[in-house]
């Protein structure tokens, strides 16, 4: 059962059923009132001697007005019991047909994050990568195009022309894992059901990638992914991604050694360096890690995702891991449209599943977790009205 209630909503039943209206009527009466309320509506008939069960539409509409009144009406001896509307979790899942081969999407809590939303049209993830096969039926509906329609799925940044298209295939699967179309009964589902992804190719070149970091600044893309990265620290590519306006989520690197990969290991404050575990919550082998510059750990062992010419197939790598991590910003940022990069930033890094195997390895410890990310970030939401 989920913690959230109905605010101005009470349910309460008599310790016996009543054998008139008028009894009825009377003891409402008495059980009432001290209660401020809008109308009492019988919403069960029970079937023996147990008493009838009642909504109490209260005027006050405040979530704490609903406990006040729960107090009150638990004084009375007639009162079986009072309690809140609670609402509960619908379970949600796909019904993409490879869905059950999943594990990561499962693994960080996916389907219970997609009971407050499966995405938004409205937000934008570029894939810094190889680009993207932008007519692979899985994820076409969610390609972007820039407001004017000038540009369609996104740039080449190699070749500085509008051929954006994957060859390679690395491109393709990262950005399905973000956002392939979900509950289309077609293949996966991405993290974010609902999403634009741009494509955004470049060259594996630090000249391509800063190109692509100052296109989506133009055009305010608020999450970027990159699965890419090498030994060598430049200080362009850093000053790029510390003037970027939004969140650069950047897989650890596949060495299996103390992260020393750039740009996962910059000291940015809008990075999020992401490593990869596999089903059995172990780091996987080949996973670089990193006690100060690695952030935060991602499925990315055998992880199924779109493949060239409408395929699918599985593959490993902290490449597989990142993208998991930004499609959880884009649903973040689908559900909470204010919040900042940094904010997405703290709230994904402090609500993590804490796993003994990763202690002293990565900096928080920790399993990206999305039920406890909506969670985490309600209680900041409420905060901030308060």
């Amino acid at each position: 059962m989920n913690n959230e209630y109905e605010p101005g909503k009470v349910i309460m039943a008599f310790r016996q059923k009543m054998n008139s209206k008028q009894k009825l009527y009377e003891s409402l009466d008495v059980v009432l009132q001290d209660i401020e309320y809008e109308n009492v509506e019988l919403i069960f008939h029970s079937q023996n001697d147990e008493g009838d069960i009642f909504l109490v539409r209260l005027k006050d509409k405040h979530p704490q007005a609903v406990f006040d009144a729960i107090e009150k009406i638990a004084m009375y001896p007639d009162i079986d019991y009072v309690e809140a509307d609670y609402i509960e979790n619908k379970h949600l899942n796909a019904n993409d047909p490879l869905y059950s081969q999943l594990w990561g999407i499962q693994k960080i809590k996916a389907p219970l994050a997609w009971n407050y939303t499966t995405g938004s049209q409205e937000v934008v993830v570029g894939i810094i990568d190889t680009g993207i096969d932008d007519s692979h039926p899985d994820i076409r509906r969610n390609m972007w195009q820039s407001p004017q329609g000038r540009i369609v799925n996104g740039w080449n940044f190699a070749d500085d022309n509008q051929f954006s298209m994957d060859v390679d295939g690395h491109g393709t699967h990262v950005a399905g894992t973000v956002g392939a179309v979900g509950n289309n009964y077609i293949g996966i589902t991405g993290v974010c059901w609902n999403v634009k992804v741009v494509s955004m190719k470049f060259g594996l070149d630090v000249a391509s990638a800063i190109a692509a970091i100052d296109f989506a600044n133009a055009f305010h893309i608020p999450i970027l992914n990159a699965s890419w990265g090498g030994r060598v620290y430049s200080l362009a590519l850093k000053q790029a991604i510390d003037q970027y306006d939004g969140l650069f989520i950047a897989s650890a690197g596949n060495n299996g050694e103390n992260n020393d990969i750039y740009p996962a290991t910059y000291e940015s404050a809008n990075i999020i360096s992401v490593a990869a575990i596999s089903p059995s919550n172990e780091l996987a082998g080949f996973s670089n890690y990193g006690i100060k510059s690695v952030d935060i750990a991602a499925p990315g062992t055998s992880i199924l995702s779109l493949d060239l010419q409408g395929g699918y197939s599985p593959l490993n790598g902290t490449s597989m891991a990142a993208p998991h991590v930004a499609g959880a910003a884009a649903l973040l940022k689908s559900y909470f449209p204010s919040l900042s990069p940094l904010a997405i930033k703290n709230i994904i890094l402090n609500n993590v599943t804490k796993l003994p195997q990763l202690k002293n390895t990565i900096k928080t410890s920790g399993l990206l977790n999305l039920e406890a990310i909506f969670e985490g970030a309600k209680q900041q939401m409420r905060q901030r009205i308060e």
